[in-house]
């Protein structure tokens, strides 16, 4: 008996709290989410699906875009939801802007350390003879939930199939050579990191930039510029024309998406590097 008063007794209690202190919910953001894919990647900046919806309906979040697992679709559903004129959706993928694979780089000494790139990173910057460059341990391969990423010939690289955006991988990869570019088809990028001076390019990484400026005076709308050495392309600038990548003379520069393990594009300007002696470190 004196069992079931105290029970009684706390089960009033706990109603009543529940009662006084309940936080009311919007159902528009039930509803909300039901239009959001709910694979919760975080790819809006949000911490899921909910947590974006949320941030719509209290008013702390305006841009009707942001989902990029939902692409277009999802961003004019939403627009719809409030009423809105859709915002313009730019699909962006995920790209590794290394291709200093097993061919065109060396192994300055056996690495014996624990098997990811933040740990080897920290050891003279890794065993790479280019020392900007991928390491091939998978950090971001760990962190991708969409089999968007895979390790090839020593270099990470992504599905854009499979790829939504959600920026994991950038956040995992220690030497920041992930980054988002528009979805295009031909997508024109330097797929090289390196700032070191051509000379010594050439010597550690045989399909890197270096610096000659070739493809800044061929492009016809201005959107190369050289930073440290190093050619970028402005993608918001850039129509994709080929002419950089035709003149680039050590086809660091390259165009279109990869679709799948394997489809990557000949890097037949490059040229493999001979193998030095190794030397050991861990």
């Amino acid at each position: 008996l004196i069992g079931a008063g105290i029970a009684l007794v706390l089960g009033v209690v706990i109603i009543v709290v529940f009662k006084v202190f309940s936080v009311s919910t919007d159902e528009r953001a039930d509803n909300l989410n039901q239009l959001l894919p709910g694979i919760n990647c975080g790819g809006c900046g949000y911490s899921g699906c909910m947590g974006y919806a949320e941030a719509l309906v209290e008013g702390t979040e305006t841009d009707t875009t942001l989902c990029t697992a939902g692409g277009a679709d999802t961003a004019e559903d939403v627009a719809n939801f409030f009423g809105v004129a859709p915002g313009v959706f730019i699909p962006t993928v995920a790209h590794v802007h290394c291709q200093g694979s097993d061919l065109y780089t060396e192994t300055r000494y056996d690495y014996t350390g624990p098997e990811n790139c933040a740990a080897a990173t920290g050891l003279f910057a890794g065993p790479n003879s280019c020392t900007y460059g991928c390491l091939g341990m998978g950090d971001c391969v760990a962190v991708c939930d969409f089999d968007a990423i895979y390790i090839e010939e020593g270099v990470a690289r992504v599905n854009h199939e499979n790829c939504v955006a959600c920026g994991k991988c950038v956040d995992a990869c220690p030497k920041f050579l992930i980054h988002m570019i528009p979805k295009h088809e031909l997508a024109t990028v330097v797929s090289c990191s390196n700032h070191w001076p051509g000379a010594k390019i050439r010597k550690e990484c045989s399909i890197g930039c270096i610096g000659c400026t070739r493809c800044v005076k061929v492009c016809p709308v201005d959107a190369i510029k050289m930073d440290d050495n190093l050619a970028v392309i402005d993608q918001n600038i850039c129509i994709h024309c080929g002419d950089c990548v035709k003149v680039c003379p050590t086809a660091s520069i390259t165009q279109g998406l990869i679709n799948a393990p394997g489809s990557h594009l000949d890097s037949s300007a490059a040229k493999p590097m001979v193998k030095r002696e190794q030397k050991s470190a861990s």
